[in-house]
């Protein structure tokens, strides 16, 4: 009788791990981690760049236009902006064509801008900092 109360409490320990087991995956593949771990910002991409100069936050104007972004910083290679989906950034970097670049969800727009080509490998590799590269 002992040895069936320790299988039931085995099963029901093992029938618990994996019940949280699935809760974990099914959680992080809806993206609720997202709601505990806040993505990153674009002023996070473009504070401490050596080499940038001011960064300005025009999310009010340059977000509230044509272009639907969440946030958007104007530095001397263009403009950074961040979007609610990746499809979106998307379909924004694919408009500015050569003189725009995608990371995730963030965009750069440094059309207007006159940029050598080591200006423009920086102002590339600020968006891919946060991605290890």
């Amino acid at each position: 009788m002992e040895s069936a109360k320790r299988n039931r409490g085995a099963s029901a320990k093992i029938l618990l791990v994996v019940a949280v087991a699935v809760i974990a995956i099914v959680a992080a593949t809806l993206g609720i981690r997202s709601y505990f771990f806040p993505g990153i910002a674009v002023e996070d991409l473009v504070t401490n760049q050596p080499g940038l100069g001011d960064a300005k936050d025009i999310t009010a104007d340059y977000c509230a236009s044509e272009i639907d972004c969440q946030e958007a910083w104007e530095t001397r290679y263009g403009v950074y902006m961040k979007f609610d989906s990746r499809t979106e950034a998307a379909h924004w970097a694919t408009i500015f064509g050569g003189e725009g670049a995608q990371w995730k969800g963030f965009v750069l727009d440094a059309r207007d801008r006159d940029l050598s080509s080591d200006e423009r490998v920086t102002a590339v590799q600020i968006l891919l900092v946060y991605d290890g590269v």
